[in-house]
């Protein structure tokens, strides 16, 4: 009787514990889902984060390169014209220099 009474008691034991370890394993799995559930919303919303800010820096990049175009193309025409301009400026100076060149070869003919 006695050892069935010991049996019964281990039995009982043995059963909480192996209630208490289930418990256990049930909580940590509730925790660890809810760590998973946490860490993917995190994950989603620094990637929407990330993609958005890219976005602006996009945005930022393509007005400041259309400055920068714009001003490349005024840059570009103001010395072009100063290019014309030296170029005007050599021509009639080689026109003057070809004349005095003319009018000293016909003074000494």
């Amino acid at each position: 009787m006695k050892y069935i009474k010991v049996m019964i008691a281990s039995l009982m034991v043995m059963s909480s514990l192996a209630q208490a370890d289930e418990n256990t394993l049930d909580k940590a799995k509730v925790g660890a889902l809810q760590l998973w559930e946490k860490t993917k919303t995190t994950t989603s919303e620094v990637a929407e984060k990330t993609s958005q800010k890219a976005s602006e820096v996009g945005d930022r990049a393509s007005k400041i390169g259309s400055k920068v175009s714009e001003s490349a193309k005024e840059t570009g025409a103001i010395a072009w014209e100063k290019t014309k301009e030296a170029g005007s400026a050599t021509a009639e100076a080689a026109r003057k220099g070809a004349d005095k060149i003319r009018g000293l070869v016909d003074k000494e003919e």
